[in-house]
């Protein structure tokens, strides 16, 4: 029972703390050692302490994720460096017109994320042409973290094919590729594309009708002029990861998705160079934003060492187990 309530208020606790925005490299050590502690797991102590299991499941993650995460970083700050996801957000507004600032904002979103580009840069290369759009269009900017969120972390995230690590960690554990079971993807995604959609559509509209408007802001952002590639130029990128992490798969497995990036990266350098506003800069922002990711993400995979060692843990797991189905 002690365990029980040790693991769930760990959880709780790490979920609190990171709301709070407690650094994740204390917060997560610190839940897993309430965790450890009510499981009686020896801090120091033995094969199976604290500090040795948080370790390797921190150590173990960043050994099999390291250069996903650091190719990834690379590839969307290069894609916003040299102005290709701005390319491609302005040619989606062009097709589309400013009075569809919505789904304008949405696709830009969903094409980048689908096409390997870290949603974080996608946030930040989307949201000063969001803040635009939505002035353009008189619509409240609360609801542009929404629609920024839809856009990039709901239907393309882990829809079959797509390249981020949310659809790739998992193929390790249950030995599938990462279009597996493609046609109920596509299924969920147009559920979750068209339902979401909606969704944002509605509370938009009911707060326009309740007389809400858009706020100017002394910080809003400035989209700054300046040339351009073609949108072709930043689409083409995208494809290359696509199609090598689906022609390579089977032979690479997980690796698949290392050539596949790095191929992005080495196709959007050669055919957007002469774009770059400081491709020097852009490596040393893209190299420390992979590790920041990587090491946050490992800090909380070691709290999850410590709590699958527990005895709540795998309790949990044989009833989810016996489930029907």
């Amino acid at each position: 029972m002690l365990s029980l309530l040790g693991l769930l208020g760990g959880l709780a606790l790490l979920i609190v703390l990171t709301i709070r925005g407690t650094n994740l490299f204390i917060a997560a050590p610190l839940c897993a050692l309430i965790v450890a502690l009510t499981s009686s797991i020896p801090v120091f102590v033995g094969d199976s302490n604290f500090v040795t299991l948080y370790m390797q499941g921190f150590a173990g993650f960043i050994a099999s994720w390291f250069f996903m995460f650091l190719l990834g970083a690379l590839f969307g700050k290069f894609m916003q460096d040299c102005g290709a996801a701005d390319a491609v957000s302005h040619w989606i507004v062009g097709k589309l017109g400013r009075q569809n600032a919505v789904i304008a904002v949405i696709l830009a979103c969903a094409i980048l994320t689908y096409g390997g580009v870290s949603l974080f840069v996608v946030a930040f290369s989307v949201y000063p042409m969001a803040v635009s759009l939505f002035k353009d269009a008189n619509l409240p900017r609360r609801f542009i973290p929404a629609v920024l969120a839809f856009g990039s972390v709901t239907f393309t995230m882990t829809s079959a094919g797509s390249p981020e690590i949310q659809n790739w960690i998992p193929i390790k554990f249950l030995g599938t590729s990462p279009f597996a079971a493609w046609e109920v993807s596509l299924v969920v995604a147009l559920f979750m594309a068209t339902f979401g959609y909606w969704w944002c559509k509605r509370m938009i509209n009911a707060a326009v009708a309740n007389g809400e408007c858009f706020e100017h802001q002394a910080h809003d952002p400035v989209i700054v002029e300046r040339k351009l590639p073609h949108p072709i130029t930043g689409i083409v990128p995208l494809l290359v990861v696509l199609v090598l992490s689906f022609l390579l798969h089977d032979s690479l497995q997980q690796l698949a998705l290392i050539v596949a990036l790095g191929g992005g990266v080495l196709v959007l350098v050669a055919i957007n160079y002469r774009y770059f506003l400081n491709i020097q800069e852009a490596i040393n922002v893209g190299t420390t934003g992979a590790l920041v990711a990587i090491g946050n993400t490992a800090a909380v995979v070691g709290f999850g060492s410590i709590a699958k060692s527990t005895d709540a843990f795998q309790t949990a797991v044989e009833l989810m187990t016996q489930i029907p189905g």
